[in-house]
């Protein structure tokens, strides 16, 4: 990090202590993810941050720990728990979507309350998340395999990291190669057809930049007008 130091950096935690050391049996995970972050401060590095997937088990700690990052001028990364091959898990499930969303909404809240202009486009971020919380339709379409991908621990060039599809292995061809290739294409129609719904930052954030009217007419409406965010609607 001393040579790389504009990498960003997303330490995963599942809450603040108790909450994070119940979930992931790590002891003292929460003090060391702190602490390492706190070393890379101290070396210049400046894109740097905590990630909390959200479930129905860790939620009541998500408006403290955005404060916490706050106070911290680290950066607080959110998602959803998601079902996926790469994840080895297919029964994820929230059942307390009420109060799970209740909590989002409180964070937009304090997004919202902030003078950085990058908060207002997280707060978009994280109804998007509401919205995949409550069975919604994307906010935003995906074209993971269009303009972006995944790349595994194995060289496997993928469309993301939820569907089980290869385009290529960088082992055996080169990106360019495996990029323009007639596999790829294939798993880019797959994508197309794809109903997963996904809402998590990899596959969202560079949309938003592409699109970026929808969710800087939502910030309009929703923090300048005070348009209640309604659950069910835009």
């Amino acid at each position: 990090m001393k040579k790389y130091k504009d990498l960003g950096i997303r330490i995963s935690i599942e809450g603040l202590p108790v909450t994070n050391a119940k979930l992931r049996g790590i002891k003292d995970g929460f003090d060391r993810a702190l602490k390492t972050l706190m070393e890379l401060k101290a070396m210049g590095c400046k894109d740097i941050g905590l990630a909390m997937t959200v479930s129905g088990d860790n939620v009541k700690d998500l408006v403290t720990l955005f404060r916490l990052a706050h106070n911290l001028n680290i950066e607080l990364a959110t998602a959803a728990v998601h079902n996926s091959y790469y994840f080895h898990k297919f029964d994820n499930e929230i059942p307390n979507k009420k109060e799970v969303i209740d909590e989002f909404l409180k964070l937009i809240n304090e997004l919202f309350c902030s003078n950085r202009i990058k908060d207002w486009y997280r707060a978009y971020f994280n109804y998007g998340i509401i919205n995949y919380i409550w069975g919604r339709p994307r906010l935003l379409p995906c074209e993971m395999g269009f303009d972006a991908f995944f790349l595994d621990p194995y060289g496997n060039v993928r469309p993301c990291n939820v569907m089980d599809e290869i385009m290529g292995n960088l082992h055996k061809k080169s990106f360019e190669e495996i990029w323009n290739s007639e596999q790829a294409e294939k798993v880019r129609q797959k994508v197309k057809n794809c109903d997963q719904r996904c809402w998590m930052i990899g596959s969202v954030a560079h949309q938003m930049k592409k699109y970026i009217w929808k969710p800087t007419w939502w910030i309009i409406k929703h923090k300048f007008f005070k348009r209640p965010i309604c659950i069910l609607g835009s």
